[in-house]
């Protein structure tokens, strides 16, 4: 058969069902069997980019792989940000490019750029196969190499010659490669209770890999165990219900919250599950290492020592440390008595920022404060970059895993309708993307995918016109303002226009109290909705270099 027919052959068999894609010229020829697949649905987004996001929401809100899949040259080369998205996340995703014929490569031809070698160092792996009688093994190796160990994104670019091919191929023997992650020793988690055991403050951080490997009620179960409390990372949030009584926020310079940076600085272990440690979380290495130990659990050993040696490292699945580590601590039947233990659900309020603002106009934190009130645990929230995302990060409670589906490492702005489309695609649920105002201008063509799939797509726009991060950034790293005023995203652009445009139900919120009037009038319009509110352009974000010294603003 066509090594094109294969390749579809080959993503049904491995359980694609949906394909986020653009079809080109330089990928007719695999779009002619992908269109005759009922197996897999295919949705033409408006921009390569967000092909890429969609299908990293896919797989960030219900596990399951997506394919993107665009033509060559600059289709290929506008996948990259969304690759790199998805690579610093540990999201895994197939996608496909489309390629000049092999005769051409290296040649300068009309749309041949070698995107395989562009895409090396922001993906897990990545392939340009030139022979057809490879393309069996290629893509099966793909499969293995996205999902196996920390997973990523795997890039495979097809020249239309090999497309064309006739190889051979039996369906009925194709087998996806088992995979195999780690297991502990069982001596590292020995001595891991033991540490714990010791400890008198110790803490467990969840990270983002915990949620991968779908382990977020086996660590809450372990922290429940040894008494002791969960601090979750960014990438985490949502993996411990908000009123769990061992629930001690977020930890970190700028998407953390203050009861998490106590907990933390009051701990003197932390016991690190699928975690990364990186900057926004850690800030100043120095404070946040202190005089406390750490044990690191990665399934990928290359990131254990990265950022700093732990005093124990662990290489293993989340999942299988975390089912370990909790029949080790049950054996051990040793209870923690964690100086915070107890007065966390108190903590919680006492140190929970202001959001009940009555004011106009509408102070930022209350529109968080309107969601977390309007919207039920089933709703999945995506959000992109910027001052927008931090206060996202720091305000909306999230009681389940899979529900907040941020760009994390990258920070993208633009990721988050497509990523919300994508989201809602997999699951079925309702999708909102909380977005600032210069936001909602990367990627807003997305809007059009959502209307003509009937996909309804909250987006909730935080507008206080300006470039609100890098405002503050100029204002107190560097003492000046120059080019983030944005005064005209609350007066002559008209994002209620823009949004009817592309077939959705809009309209512009001034009072606080007209919030939850605005978000029912969306839900109900049975349409893609956008919400923009416009808030106080000069109310900061509470952030700092160092766990310890994270400056607060109350208006």
């Amino acid at each position: 058969m066509k090594a094109a027919e294969a390749i579809v052959k080959i993503l049904e068999l491995e359980g694609i069902d949906t394909a986020y894609g653009i079809p080109g010229a330089g990928i007719n020829g695999l779009y002619k069997y992908l269109a005759r697949t009922p197996a897999i649905k295919h949705y033409c987004h408006r921009h390569e980019e967000a092909c890429v996001h969609a299908a990293g929401g896919h797989f960030r809100a219900s596990g399951r792989l997506a394919a993107a899949i665009c033509t060559s040259g600059p289709g290929a080369t506008n996948f990259v940000t969304g690759l790199y998205s998805c690579n610093i996340d540990s999201i895994p995703l197939i996608a496909i490019t489309g390629q000049a014929v092999t005769a051409q490569l290296g040649k300068d031809a009309f749309q041949c750029v070698d995107i395989a070698e562009i895409c090396k160092p922001i993906t897990k792996k990545t392939y340009c196969i030139v022979n057809p009688a490879d393309v069996v093994k290629t893509f099966a190796e793909a499969f293995y190499v996205a999902k196996v160990g920390k997973p990523g994104p795997v890039l495979i670019d097809l020249p239309l010659d090999v497309q064309n091919a006739e190889i051979d191929f039996d369906p009925s023997a194709y087998k996806p490669l088992a995979l195999d992650n780690p297991a502990p020793a069982h001596q590292d988690i020995v001595i891991a209770i033991k540490m714990i055991n010791e400890a008198k403050n110790p803490l467990l951080l969840m990270g983002g890999g915990v949620i991968l490997a779908n382990a977020t009620s086996r660590c809450v179960e372990l922290a429940e165990v040894l008494n002791i409390p969960l601090i979750t990372t960014y990438m985490a949030k949502g993996g411990i219900p908000t009123n769990h009584r061992l629930n001690a926020g977020h930890c970190g310079i700028q998407v953390g919250q203050p009861i998490g940076n106590k907990v933390f600085l009051d701990s003197d272990l932390v016991l690190g599950i699928g975690c990364r440690f990186t900057d926004r979380h850690t800030g100043a290495i120095d404070v946040y290492r202190g005089n406390r130990k750490f044990i690191h659990v990665n399934v990928e050993s290359s990131e254990i020592g990265k950022i700093f040696a732990p005093d124990l490292g662990i290489t293993a699945d989340a999942g299988k440390a975390a089912d370990a580590l909790l029949a080790e601590a049950k054996k051990s039947g040793r209870r923690s008595s964690h100086i915070d233990v107890q007065n966390l659900p108190e903590l919680r309020g006492q140190l929970a920022r202001k959001t009940d603002y009555d004011v106009k106009p509408i102070n930022p934190h209350r529109v968080f404060a309107e969601l977390n009130k309007f919207f039920g645990d089933d709703t999945i929230f995506t959000t992109g970059c910027g001052i927008t995302q931090i206060w996202s990060g720091q305000l909306q409670e999230v009681n389940s895993p899979g529900k907040y589906l941020p760009s994390g490492g990258a920070g993208c702005l633009g990721y988050d309708i497509p990523a919300a489309f994508g989201a809602a695609v997999a699951t079925g649920s309702r999708s909102v993307a909380v977005m600032g105002d210069f936001g909602f201008t990367f990627h807003v063509q997305e809007l059009a995918v959502c209307a003509k799939n009937k996909i309804p797509v909250i987006v909730v726009i935080v507008n206080n016109a300006y470039l609100g991060l890098i405002r503050q950034n100029q204002k107190y790293a560097f003492q000046y303002e120059y080019a983030v005023e944005m005064s005209e995203n609350q007066g002559m652009i008209d994002y209620v226009k823009v949004a009817e445009g592309f077939a959705c139900y809009a309209e512009r919120v001034f009072e606080p109290s007209e919030i939850p009037a605005a978000l029912d009038r969306a839900v109900k319009s049975g349409k893609p909705a956008v919400i923009d509110i416009v808030c106080d352009p000069d109310v900061d974000c509470s952030m700092g270099a160092a766990l310890d010294s994270v400056r607060e603003f109350v208006y």
